[in-house]
C-alpha cells in the first residue's frame, strides 16, 4: 500500500495553492504599472490644484474690483472734501463782507444820528442827511443781498455735508464687503492647504503601496471575488422576473380586440364619464362648476356603479344631459378662433422668441395664413378693441361666468366695445402687430382674471361632441 501511494503521488505534478499564485500575479501587475498609478495620482493632484488656483484667482479678482471701488469712493470723497473747503472759504468771505457792511451801517447810523442832531443848527446839512439816508438804504439792500447769499451757501454746505455722509456710509459698506471677501479668501486658502496636505498623504500612500500590497491582496482576493459572484447570481433572477411580467401586458395590449365590442365600449366609457370629465376640466381651470351647472339646468351630481355594456346595446345620454351639454357648448369658449391652424407655441414656460429668456406664455400661438378670419370662440360682449404695446391690435370678449378670451396681434378688428357677438362670429383678421415675430393669433382664455390653458377647452369640445354623438 505504501508503494502504491508513492506511485500515485509521483504520477501527478505538485501544485501550489491558488492564493499564492494570485498574490504573485497581483504583485507583478503592481510592479509593472506602478508608474501609471503614480502618474494618475500626479494628474489628480494637478487637476485639484488647478481648480483651487482658479477659485483663488476668481476671489482675488473680486477683491481687486472691490478695492478699485473703494479707491474711487475715496477719490470722490476727497473731491467732496475739497468742494466743502471751498464753500467754507466762500462762507468766510461772505461773513467778512457782512461784518464790513454792518460796520459801515453802524458808521452810517452814527453819521445819520449826528446829522439829525446838527440839522437844527444848519439847514445846509439837509442835503447831506438825504445823501446819508440814500447811502443807508443802499447799505441795507447790500445787507439783505449778503444775507441771502449766506443762506444759500449754508444750504449748499448742509447738502455737501449730507452727500459726504452718504459717501462715507457707502465706503463703509464697501469696506465691510471687502473684509467679508478677504475672510472667504482666507478660508479657501486654508481649505486649499488642507487639500494639499491630504494629496500629499495620498501620494505617500500610493508611493508606498507597491511594497506593502502583495500579502494583503493575496489574503483578500478570494473573499472579495466570491461575494461579488454570489451577488451577481442572486441579482440575476429578480431582473429576469421583472422583465417577464412586463412583456405579457405589452403583448396583450398589442393583441387586437374583437371588432363587434370595440365601438360600444368606447362610447359607453365616454357617455358614462362625460359629465365627470367636463367637471374635472372646468374645475382645473378655476370655473365655479356648481354655479355654472345650476345656471344650465343640471339638477344634481352624477355617479353610480359601473355596469357592463350588454351585447348589442349602447347606452345613450338622457335628454336632460344632452340639453345640458348643448348649453355648455353654447356658453363656453370650446371652439377654435381659426378655421384651420397649427400650434406654434403652447401654453406655459418657454424661451422668449425675442431674447431667448425663460418666460411664461399665457396663451396659445396659432399659425395660419396672413389675414385669415378670426372668430369668437363663444358668445359674449366685447370689452376692449384697440391697441396695446405687447399684444398689438387686440380684442377682448367677456363670456360671463368669470370667463373671458383675448385675440392678439390682429391685422385689424371688425367689432367695437360693447358689441354683443355670437359664437363663430368674425371679429377680425390674423396679423402680426405688436410684439410678434410673424403672422399668428395669440389666443388666451382667462378664468376670474387668471390665464388658463386653452387646450383644456378645445379638448373639452371634442369630449362633448363625442358624448353627444
Amino acid at each position: 500500500m505504501t508503494d502504491l501511494a508513492r506511485w500515485g503521488g509521483s504520477g501527478f505534478p505538485h501544485k501550489e495553492p491558488l492564493w499564492n499564485d494570485a498574490g504573485s500575479r497581483l504583485a507583478l501587475v503592481a510592479r509593472r504599472h506602478g508608474s501609471l498609478i503614480a502618474l494618475g495620482a500626479a494628474a489628480l493632484s494637478l487637476a485639484v490644484s488647478g481648480v483651487l488656483a482658479l477659485g483663488y484667482l476668481r476671489y482675488e479678482r473680486l477683491a481687486t474690483a472691490q478695492e478699485l471701488a473703494v479707491r474711487r469712493a475715496q477719490s470722490a470723497n476727497a473731491d467732496l472734501q475739497d468742494a466743502l473747503a471751498r464753500l467754507r472759504d466762500q462762507l468766510g468771505a461772505a461773513n467778512q463782507t457782512l461784518t464790513t457792511t454792518q460796520s459801515r451801517i453802524a458808521a452810517l447810523s452814527d453819521a445819520a444820528h449826528r446829522a439829525s442832531v446838527s440839522e437844527e443848527a444848519a439847514s445846509s446839512k439837509a442835503d447831506r442827511v438825504a445823501l446819508l439816508t440814500r447811502t443807508l438804504e443802499q447799505a441795507q439792500r447790500e445787507l439783505h443781498l449778503a444775507e441771502a447769499q449766506r443762506v444759500t451757501l449754508m444750504a449748499r454746505l448742509s447738502k455737501s455735508e449730507s452727500d459726504a455722509a452718504d459717501r462715507r456710509a457707502r465706503q463703509q459698506q464697501v469696506e465691510a464687503g471687502i473684509q467679508q471677501w478677504q475672510k472667504k479668501v482666507e478660508q479657501l486658502t486654508g481649505e486649499r492647504d488642507q487639500l494639499r496636505a491630504r494629496l500629499g498623504k495620498l501620494e505617500q500612500k500610493l508611493s508606498s503601496q507597491p511594497a506593502q500590497a502583495p500579502r494583503p491582496l493575496a489574503m483578500a482576493a478570494p473573499p472579495t471575488a466570491a461575494p461579488a459572484a454570489t451577488a451577481r447570481q442572486v441579482a440575476a433572477p429578480p431582473a429576469t422576473a421583472a422583465v417577464a411580467p412586463a412583456a405579457a401586458p405589452a403583448t396583450a395590449a398589442i393583441a387586437p380586440a374583437p371588432a363587434h365590442a370595440t365601438a360600444p365600449v368606447a362610447v359607453a366609457t365616454v357617455d358614462r364619464g362625460a359629465f365627470a370629465q367636463v367637471e374635472r376640466v372646468l374645475a382645473s381651470t378655476g370655473v365655479d362648476v356648481r354655479h355654472l351647472f345650476a345656471q344650465l339646468g343640471v339638477s344634481g351630481g352624477l355617479g353610480g356603479p359601473m355596469v357592463p355594456v350588454p351585447p348589442g346595446g349602447v347606452p345613450t345620454l338622457s335628454a336632460e344631459k344632452l340639453a345640458a351639454l348643448s348649453r355648455l357648448v353654447n356658453v363656453l369658449p370650446v371652439s377654435a378662433p381659426l378655421a384651420t391652424y397649427r400650434v406654434g407655441s403652447p401654453f406655459g414656460v418657454r424661451g422668449d422668441p425675442m431674447n431667448g429668456d425663460r418666460e411664461f406664455h399665457t396663451g396659445l400661438d396659432l399659425l395660419a395664413p396672413y389675414e385669415s378670419p378670426v372668430y369668437a370662440t363663444a358668445p359674449g360682449v366685447v370689452t376692449f378693441a384697440g391697441y396695446r404695446d405687447d399684444y398689438g391690435k387686440i380684442v377682448e370678449i367677456d363670456h360671463g361666468h368669470g370667463i373671458a378670451t383675448r385675440y392678439a396681434h390682429l391685422h385689424r378688428f371688425v367689432v367695437s366695445v360693447g358689441e354683443h357677438v355670437a359664437a363663430r362670429q368674425q371679429i377680425g383678421f390674423l396679423g402680426s402687430t405688436g410684439r410678434a415675430t410673424g403672422p399668428h393669433v395669440h389666443y388666451e382664455v382667462l378664468v376670474n382674471g387668471e390665464p388658463q390653458d386653452p387646450e383644456k377647452f378645445l379638448g373639452l369640445a371634442r369630449l362633448i361632441r363625442v358624448a353627444q354623438h
